[in-house]
């Protein structure tokens, strides 16, 4: 698919063969070699020049352009686009200029929009990212994606291309910043567009961050993946207890929730704020606990797989439902948690399919890490009489009490009264 864009640019069908649901996705027309800029670019005080060829920089393009062949799409109209870093004096810039990009259809506004982007570069700012105007910089400066279901949710001054945008009919968008796994350091910023007023992004974040391993990049914040020696010692507290507990009394299943990091900034109200990595615009505003990635247990011999892997997916508000009480110091417990209302316990539906019923959570918080975590156990079918679930949820509470005071790292939550225990029917009461 040639002279597309201009004479000098050709278009290339990705050549990868899809598999599963990819086949009714859209893939990329991603671009070949191409010489979008003859003459050199002037925006203010910078000129930019075509590059010359820099061994580097090219086996970054050509990972990128193979990372584009293996994308699919929920829609047609979208744009995906790399921006390389570039020092221009004692300046650092991002510019587009012959870098990699793809089209999920050949039409007049996809490459209007890229032929805007090219004549456009940005100035990472030196000392202020206040000074940063474009997602672009401040994605690369940050290290942290940024998006909006819709680009009318950005003041013009947070985003420079937005008449263009808006010309273009494009709607949704996303800027993750490009890291190489091996050195760290970010390489670049992949940006989508696409018509589409996007809820959440999350199928396309997974999509980019699988494709990008096969050439040994990501997208992932990196930072999250350090966690501090002290919340590892005190996960790992958590799990041997939850462990040993399970195992003996054999319990069905019982997992762990704590805040999900901020790892992403979202524009929305025409505000940049940070949020939660799940890039869902349901989370906005809230603070989110995640249990993805925390200490679990599900018995082997039990169907309630699914519950947890349904679990992993949700992010619960920590002002709302059984976890806003837990975390308020209650030592929580309900004889049938398919009873409650969505509102009070938001996995309500996911309970009922896995017959998973009575139930008890505790809040435990950590002296080095200062963080709170969440602890919901489900009890077996063959507890019924209401005096021994009782004693039972108390003996557990004691172990995880007294294993605290030895270790040190880890205490109940609110010292008084947090064995009192809530006997409620529907925590809503």
């Amino acid at each position: 698919m040639n002279d597309m864009l201009n004479e000098n640019i050709s278009l290339e069908p990705s050549s990868g063969a899809f598999y599963g649901e990819s086949i009714y996705l859209t893939p990329l027309w991603v671009s070949g070699k191409a010489d979008e800029l003859s003459q050199s670019t002037t925006t203010g005080d910078y000129e930019l020049m075509a590059p010359k060829i820099d061994p580097h920089n090219q086996i970054v393009e050509d990972k990128i352009k193979a990372v584009l062949k293996l994308l699919t799409f929920r829609e047609q109209h979208v744009l995906v686009q790399f921006w390389s870093p570039r020092v221009v004096g004692k300046h650092q810039l991002l510019t587009s200029i012959d870098q990699p990009f793809g089209l999920g259809v050949i039409d007049e506004r996809l490459p209007l929009y890229r032929k805007d982007s090219v004549h456009n570069f940005f100035v990472v700012a030196k000392d202020d990212e206040d000074e940063d105007t474009s997602p672009i910089a401040r994605v690369f400066r940050r290290g942290l994606p940024e998006w909006s279901s819709d680009l009318a949710n950005y003041l013009p001054k947070h985003f420079p291309q937005q008449e263009c945008a808006n010309l273009c009919n494009l709607h949704g968008y996303l800027a993750l910043p490009v890291f190489d796994s091996l050195t760290r350091s970010c390489v670049g910023i992949l940006e989508l567009l696409a018509s589409s007023k996007y809820p959440s992004f999350d199928y396309e974040v997974q999509q980019f961050e699988t494709a990008l391993k096969t050439q040994k990049l990501t997208c992932l914040e990196l930072q999250v993946l350090d966690d501090p020696a002290s919340n590892v010692i005190e996960l790992d507290e958590i799990f041997k207890i939850m462990k040993v507990v399970c195992r003996t009394d054999q319990l069905p299943l019982a997992q762990t929730w704590a805040l999900s990091p901020f790892t992403s900034v979202a524009s929305y109200e025409q505000n940049l704020k940070k949020s939660c990595n799940r890039y869902d615009t349901r989370c906005l505003g809230n603070v989110c606990m995640s249990t993805c990635g925390l200490p679990f247990h599900v018995d082997q011999g039990g169907t309630w797989w699914n519950f947890r892997q349904e679990c992993k997916k949700q992010h619960l508000d920590k002002s709302r439902g059984f976890i806003s009480k837990v975390l308020s110091g209650d030592l929580c417990f309900c004889e049938d948690v398919t009873k409650l209302s969505v509102e009070v316990y938001p996995l309500v539906h996911y309970a009922r399919r896995s017959g998973l019923t009575s139930w008890f959570a505790i809040c435990l918080h950590g002296l080095e890490s200062n963080n709170d975590y969440v602890l919901e156990f489900f009890l077996p079918s063959h507890m019924k009489e209401n005096k021994d679930i009782q004693d039972y949820v108390l003996e557990v509470a004691s172990i995880f009490e007294s294993e605290g005071k030895v270790t040190r790292t880890m205490k109940p939550a609110h010292d008084l009264p947090w064995l009192s225990v809530d006997w409620l029917t529907d925590l809503g009461e």
